[in-house]
Formats: structure tokens, C-alpha cells, sequence
């Protein structure tokens, strides 16, 4: 096997774990006496190669290698592709690279000028209700948060229902983040975790199943649009002037069917609906509501679930956004004259909105604060 350095992208020996012993062991054996020959020298870099190979064969050390992505999880992907094709961009300013861990394909986005601040990773996870999405769609937030931070950002193409009962997405955006900070050699602490719709009560839960099991929780959560309730409690999904926006109450409530209907889930499970969940010991939080949003009530009733338990709670309003407005740009859904009959489609509608850019720079300002982000690396 030939190691190429410059393939494996994320958790490869330009990781400051594993470069820091390499360059350790050569720079120690190298000025002994015995080893100044230049065939010794040879033999040397040749061993510490071949032993640095069997650690990396042998699954001592997961490195994030890519694998072959199981059939059914590639049947997902290329099911969303064109439903979110409009979507998916590639903005300037970031390389976008695939890869797996801990058996979870994701997407890596990286600053195009280099990761700065190795020591930092933000975890973002996807909305869609459970049932949609994919990480290519959240290229628009993901690489301004790289930018922003200088670091990488893992997004995990979670197991979607139908086809994958709940709770197959909680376990797998667990199973990325206990990668990260076990092999992957990430501090809890520097690591954030972010989420839009879906995505921000995954952010939750995560962090909450992790305090649940004593694993050490992240260094701070960041929800934007945040849908915490299927049991439909929330007072604005019947605001009139909220329903005329880009998420309506029956968009809502099909969602909820598709993931209430993949098995006996209760639809106030507080895995899915964190907004009945304790809360007690989370990291900050920083909560952003769109104005324009029926799913608007439950950033505010996530937010004061958790002031009252004692969690630290940046609450924002964004008063003329609309829902999951840090991804999308200028694409809004267009409801047809029959709808629900017929599907919904996304329309240009010219510009993005303005306070997409004001979110993620408050997102970055909050790892910052939070998470040992050192600007100073960036």
C-alpha cells in the first residue's frame, strides 16, 4: 500500500495527532549515533512508513479512508439529488470532498486557502424532515462557516426515513460525532455542532444523548429554523400571515406522517421533538428564528425549555426571513393552485436573502466564544 497524504484529506497524517509523532520519532532517532548513516536513515523512514501502514490497515488508527458507500445509502443520495438539484451548489472559496466515518458518508468542507485551525470542527447537520435533504444541499452555509472559522466542517449524509426507521439519523450523526472526538482527535470542547429545521433538533438530541450516555458533550449547539415539535403543539403553525411563506402547516404535517409512519414512533418522542426534553446540562446555545416561519414557535419554546434547566441561550430573530433561510439563496417554493395534489417546486426568486450572511457570521462570532476558536488562527 502507498499512503497518499494529499488524498486523505481529513483524518490522514496532515492531522496534527498523527504528523506531530511521525515527526517526533524521525527527529529523535535521527540524531543518534547509529542512525547518521544515510542507508540507515533510509531504513528508518522505510520502517516507520511500513509500522505507520499496519496501524492504518489494521484499524488502530481510523483515518476516515473512504470505503464503498452500502447500496441503499447511495439509492438515497441519487433519490435527492434532483429534488434538491437547484439547490446544490459549489460557492467559490471552499473544496468539497467526500468520504465516510465511522461507516456515515459525509461531506468535508474545507477553506480553499487551507484549514487554519486544525484544532476546530464544526459538525452540521442537514434539515429536510427527517425524510429529505443531503449534505450537498447545505454547501451555501457550509462554506462560509469554513471560511469564517479557517476550520473543516463534517456534514453527514444521515440514513433517511422511509426507507430508514426512526431513530437510524440520531444514531448516525452520534456515531460521526464520537468519531470525531475519539479517532478523529478532536477535544469535545472544540468541537461545535450545527443544524437547520430537522438538523437543529438532531443538534439537540445529539448533545443531550451524549450527556445521557457520559460521553463529553460539544462545545456548543447552533439550531437555525429549528423544528422541535411533531407533536404539532406549536401555536404559529396556524399564523395566517406565517402559512403564506415557504413552509406550510400541510408541508408540516406530511412530514411528520412520513417519519411518524416508519414504525411505533410516539410524536412526542423528545429524541425528534426536543421541546419535551430535559435539557439539563447542554452546551450554549445559539437559537435563530425566522419571522416568516410556521415552525417559528418552536425556536421560542426550545429556547425558554432550556433557559429554565439552566442552559446558556443566545435567542436571535431574524423578523423577514423565511425558513432554513442560510441555505436555500435565492430559491423559494412555489405552491401550485392544487397543492397538495400536486408537489411544490423551488422558483428563483432573484436575490438571497440578505440576513443569510448575518446568520452565519453570528454562527462563527458564537464558536468563537464557545468553542476555543481562536480568531487569531484564522
Amino acid at each position: 500500500m502507498s499512503l497518499n497524504c494529499e488524498q486523505n484529506n481529513f483524518l490522514s497524517f496532515n492531522h496534527p495527532r498523527y504528523l506531530k509523532d511521525f515527526l517526533f520519532l524521525s527527529a529523535f532517532f535521527s540524531h543518534l549515533p547509529l542512525f547518521s548513516h544515510a542507508s540507515v536513515k533510509r531504513w528508518l523512514a522505510d520502517s516507520l512508513v511500513s509500522a505507520l501502514e499496519m496501524v492504518y490497515n489494521e484499524g488502530l488508527v481510523s483515518l476516515g479512508r473512504n470505503h464503498a458507500m452500502t447500496p441503499e445509502l447511495q439509492l438515497q443520495i441519487d433519490e435527492q439529488e434532483p429534488l434538491f438539484g437547484k439547490l446544490i451548489v459549489k460557492p467559490a472559496g471552499a473544496i468539497y470532498t467526500r468520504d465516510e466515518l465511522n461507516g456515515i458518508p459525509v461531506e468535508i468542507t474545507e477553506p480553499a486557502d487551507g484549514v487554519t485551525n486544525t484544532d476546530l470542527v464544526l459538525l452540521y447537520l442537514h434539515g429536510g424532515g427527517y425524510s429529505n435533504g443531503l449534505a450537498a444541499w447545505a454547501r451555501r452555509g457550509t462554506a462560509r462557516l469554513a471560511q469564517g472559522l479557517g476550520c473543516r466542517i463534517v456534514t453527514p449524509d444521515y440514513r433517511l426515513a422511509p426507507r430508514f426507521p426512526f431513530p437510524a439519523a440520531h444514531e448516525d450523526v452520534l456515531a460521526v460525532y464520537q468519531h470525531l472526538i475519539g479517532p478523529g482527535g478532536y477535544q469535545p470542547n472544540y468541537v461545535a455542532v450545527a443544524g437547520d429545521s430537522a438538523g437543529g433538533a438532531l443538534t439537540v438530541s445529539l448533545c443531550a444523548d451524549a450527556r445521557d450516555m457520559g460521553i463529553p458533550i460539544p462545545g456548543c449547539g447552533m439550531l437555525n429554523s429549528v423544528w422541535s415539535d411533531l407533536a404539532m403543539n406549536t401555536p404559529s403553525l396556524d399564523d395566517p400571515i406565517k402559512n403564506g411563506f415557504d413552509i406550510r402547516r400541510e408541508v408540516v404535517e406530511g412530514l411528520c406522517k412520513v417519519l411518524l409512519s416508519s414504525g411505533d414512533v410516539d410524536p412526542m418522542d423528545p429524541r425528534h421533538s426536543p421541546v419535551y426534553r430535559d435539557l439539563t446540562g447542554l452546551p450554549p446555545l445559539l437559537i435563530q428564528a425566522a419571522g416568516r416561519d410556521v415552525c417559528h414557535d418552536d425556536s421560542t419554546r426550545l429556547a425558554a425549555s432550556a433557559r429554565a434547566v439552566g442552559v446558556a441561550v443566545k435567542f436571535t430573530e431574524y423578523h423577514d426571513a423565511e425558513h432554513i433561510w442560510i441555505l436555500n439563496g435565492p430559491w423559494r417554493m412555489h405552491y401550485p393552485e392544487n397543492f397538495p395534489q400536486e408537489s411544490v417546486r423551488f422558483e428563483d426568486d432573484g436575490a438571497e436573502a440578505p440576513e443569510a450572511v448575518l446568520a452565519i457570521n453570528e454562527m462563527v462570532a458564537f464558536v468563537i466564544a464557545h468553542c476555543g476558536g481562536d480568531a487569531n488562527k484564522r
